[in-house]
């Protein structure tokens, strides 16, 4: 599922998706979750876990999982090979230096550690189900939240809470070397955080620079 802003449809169409098809992934396997109706970041992803949540329900498929991108990310160039047979639970494919104190707790680690990974996070859909609805009925219904909430951003730090709070004895993975690049930098910066006082959000742990300027230079051309 590729998190999208209609501003960032075009990264999405011409470049994030073609590059996720070229490497064997089924356009059928792609869904585009866009924020058409202008609902805000928060809002968005917590509905696009519900609807995660109510899959599994209805399939009776309680172990499925979903990758969730952002629309500006770089993918490595073995992501779906690296994307299989992983063990299940939650797995983080981004990590960047800027985004708290665990940057360098990698492999298996518990859930107190977790990254803010949501540029590229595997999530049990019924964990994602769980999220949202305690997000509507109780996140929500908080005072000392409510600030935050009217910001309409801030999708990773509700998620982590909602793990703080209900599944404290999780463990996830963490992986080292990421699998996406952030490049937002590259594709007109970013979207929802222009009060921030750095203007790159790069992956802490990248092998594939060589993408990233193959990238740049398409995205010159065009």
């Amino acid at each position: 599922m590729i998190h999208a802003c209609p501003q960032r449809m075009w990264y999405v169409n011409e470049f994030l998706v073609p590059s996720m098809i070229a490497q064997g992934i089924g356009k059928e396997e792609i869904e585009i979750w866009c924020d058409t109706e202008g609902k805000g970041n928060l809002q968005s992803c917590m509905e696009s876990f519900r609807e995660c949540g109510d899959r599994a329900k209805k399939s009776g498929d309680i172990g499925s999982a979903t990758w969730h991108l952002q629309d500006d990310v770089l993918i490595c160039r073995d992501f779906a090979e690296r994307t299989r047979d992983l063990p299940d639970g939650i797995v983080c494919g981004f990590a960047c230096q800027n985004f708290g104190n665990f940057i360098h707790e990698r492999g298996r680690q518990p859930v107190q550690f977790l990254w803010y990974s949501f540029p590229c996070i595997r999530i049990p859909d019924t964990i994602a189900g769980e999220c949202a609805q305690w997000f509507f009925t109780r996140a929500v219904l908080r005072e000392k939240w409510k600030e935050k909430i009217e910001k309409r951003k801030g999708d990773d730090w509700f998620f982590r809470n909602f793990l703080f709070e209900r599944h404290s004895d999780m463990w996830v993975l963490q992986l080292d070397p990421g699998l996406v690049e952030h490049v937002d930098w590259l594709i007109g910066g970013t979207t929802i955080n222009q009060q921030r006082s750095w203007k790159q959000t790069r992956a802490a742990f990248w092998e594939d620079e060589e993408l990233v300027r193959e990238l740049e230079e398409k995205l010159n051309r065009r």
